[in-house]
């Protein structure tokens, strides 16, 4: 137990010696996104950069993404993309949970999770369901809390979702953990930490051994306790969590109180309150840490700052309007009153700690009744269709009396439904022969529309081949049989056989133009990223316009058809707007996630109805759908005629397997 106490300390001040390091790299991402938003001119990609960074800064600057999170809402007003708006509105939904703005933080994650049931993103229904369920534990509302709860865990099972299901168990046994059934609570907490480990995620791992120290501490499993805030602070050190640090900090000053040694555990409660103070904005926490202040205060008999401590931790539970919150403020008072000999403040918190005692446990009933209410309604519902199933049976035996007379009546129907199915199953044999049809003159028009681009391709390398080399060759051979000719001067053959020099470097440099047209070796050696850079290099040489090239640190590559596909997009693209567009940039992005790549191209061009290109019977086109169509990528189109400047939007789904070489490492 000591040797635990040692550790502990010393992961504590690694912790805080760590802060420096992490604000370093969490300022390259800040300054990263803002890059993003700085240069984007595509709402969707400015809202979803707007919520990262509003992420990025909600515990060390929280009124900053909490503005940050607005001015990404109001970005979605021309965004249509479900995805990006149920992300959106989970985003600032968790900013306002921080923030303690419960009723607000309910208000947009109910919006989040109408934009997912939408879309049919059941993995990111789960997560809102989570996100709810821990809204309503702040607010002591614990049956819509195990609602949410539990139903974030049936729909992770049902995607079959390793991570997912680690989160929702842990957010039951957080229920539970709050409702003080200790042994319930630690069975979901073991359970989410063998189902995070199995899956190799670490994500939210910190909380868990936060809660399992919690739990093993209520159940006085002191060893246990400080072990599992040990790993707590050990996972936090790495992810740069404020306030699991916090509440760890707040715990083991609690451990320190239950070993009688009140003057050590001021020690985590003065660190736990320095974070709260300059790192970390959460009421119902701190409202927590100041209780516990106010008993150590109580314990070393300081009852003017244990008096001051436990009303701080009253006016913050009344602010939250928390049950649980209120009953430990009010029985801490109590105490202090009891032991000055104010008998009657000590009276008067008794009571009003009791009154939100029953309160906890009035809905803890009522989440009971709730219960039997649902296990009433379907056991009436089992009723009434066995009810249902005895007059079926009943009238089952008065049809079988009446059969004889209705025997004819019931042929004269048989054949009425047999020419009607006879002829439903005509007309769905047409129906399918039409879509057939349809299909089939849609693959012979993408076959046509292959084959004539290829032929296309092969004139314009026929011609390449003719008009250069045909004419350097003719000058080559000139020069040749001018070196025969031996009357000519030593200083003039030299000449001849420079130019015929400069005439093969000029034959080399057109081979490669030529082979580059056909197939970049950049792109089959070192994959998309890289060829991409090479043909802005060769575009950019022009003078004409500016192509610029963002990966977002993008490490990997996808497999051959994909990278080709998208390239063969890319440069199909870019030399429309060429042709077309009259831009002066063009900007390409490649933005990773973890199940889908996201390729933007943006230019200043001129804009067009997307309409007319869409039923345009040009080959480009089609070919650009044709190679979408076989990667299965999903792509839209922002223009309009009266605008300048043209979005194309690609939307590649992606598996680990789609990677080769440098695979990256997804969080």
């Amino acid at each position: 137990m000591k040797y635990l106490s040692v550790r502990i300390y010393a992961l504590f001040l690694c912790f805080i010696l760590s802060i420096f390091k992490g604000h370093t790299q969490n300022q390259a991402i800040i300054d990263s996104l803002q890059s993003v938003i700085d240069a984007s001119i595509t709402d969707s990609v400015k809202a979803e950069a707007l919520m990262d960074l509003a992420w990025q800064q909600m515990y060390a600057d929280h009124p900053e993404a909490l503005s940050l999170a607005h001015e990404g809402i109001r970005a979605l007003d021309n965004v249509s993309s479900l995805r990006i708006r149920g992300y959106s509105y989970t985003v600032i939904g968790v900013v306002h949970w921080v923030g303690s703005s419960y009723d607000s933080a309910i208000y947009y994650l109910t919006k989040s999770s109408d934009a997912y049931q939408a879309k049919g993103d059941f993995r990111g229904l789960a997560a809102v369901y989570n996100n709810l369920s821990m809204v309503y534990q702040n607010q002591s509302d614990f049956a819509r809390s195990l609602e949410y709860a539990t139903l974030a865990l049936q729909t992770a099972e049902s995607l079959r979702d390793e991570k997912m299901i680690g989160n929702s168990l842990f957010t039951v046994g957080n229920v539970h953990y709050l409702l003080e059934d200790n042994d319930k609570a630690l069975s979901y907490f073991q359970r989410a930490l063998q189902t995070k480990i199995r899956a190799s995620d670490k994500h939210n791992l910190q909380k868990i051994y936060l809660n399992l120290g919690s739990t093993y501490h209520n159940l006085k499993d002191l060893d246990s306790a400080a072990f599992y805030y040990s790993k707590c602070l050990d996972v936090s050190e790495h992810l740069g969590d404020y306030k699991a640090l916090a509440i760890a900090s707040t715990n083991l000053g609690n451990l320190e109180m239950d070993k009688g040694v009140p003057n050590e555990a001021i020690l985590f409660y003065n660190k736990s309150q320095e974070i709260y103070s300059s790192k970390l904005k959460n009421d119902y926490d701190y409202a927590v840490l100041l209780h516990s202040m106010a008993k150590a205060q109580l314990q070393l008999k300081q009852y003017n700052s244990a008096e001051e401590y436990a009303k701080k931790s009253l006016a913050l539970a009344e602010k939250l309007n928390d049950f649980k919150r209120l009953h430990s403020a009010h029985d801490v008072l109590s105490q202090i009153y009891q032991q000055t000999g104010d008998f009657k403040n000590a009276f008067y918190n008794v009571k009003h700690a009791q009154v939100f005692r029953d309160s906890i446990f009035n809905l803890d009933k009522a989440a009971l009744l709730a219960d039997i209410e649902t296990k009433y309604e379907t056991e009436k519902k089992e009723a009434q269709i066995i009810l249902q199933e005895a007059e079926l049976s009943e009238q089952k035996i008065k049809n079988e009396r009446n059969l004889i007379l209705i025997f004819g009546l019931s042929v004269i129907l048989v054949l009425i439904a047999s020419l009607y199915m006879l002829n439903q199953s005509r007309q769905k044999k047409a129906n399918q022969l039409a879509q057939q049809q349809k299909e089939l003159e849609i693959k012979e028009a993408y076959i046509h529309a292959a084959l004539e681009s290829q032929e296309i391709e092969r004139k314009r390398f026929a011609q390449d081949l003719h008009d250069g080399f045909g004419q350097l060759i003719s000058a080559l051979r000139l020069n040749i049989s001018n070196l025969q000719d031996s009357t000519h001067e030593v200083e003039s053959q030299v000449a001849m056989v420079e130019k015929s020099e400069s005439i093969l470097v000029e034959m080399h440099s057109e081979i490669r133009n030529i082979a580059f047209n056909l197939m970049p070796v950049t792109l089959i050696q070192y994959g998309l990223k890289d060829a991409l850079v090479e043909l802005a290099q060769r575009i950019n040489l022009s003078g004409r316009i500016s192509v610029i090239i963002d990966t977002q640190e993008m490490s990997g590559r996808l497999s051959e058809i994909q990278e080709i596909s998208l390239y063969r997009v890319i440069q199909e693209w870019v030399n429309n707007v060429i042709k077309y567009a009259k831009a002066n940039k063009i900007i390409i992005q490649l933005v990773l996630h973890e199940n889908e790549l996201n390729l933007l191209i943006e230019d200043d061009g001129e804009g067009f109805d997307p309409d007319i290109l869409k039923n345009n019977a040009g080959n480009g086109w089609r070919n650009i759908q044709s190679r979408l169509n076989r990667i299965k990528a999903d792509f839209d189109l922002d223009s309009c005629p009266n605008r300048k400047g043209t979005s194309l939007i690609i939307d590649l789904p992606i598996v680990k397997q789609d990677f080769f070489e440098n695979e990256p490492t997804f969080v």
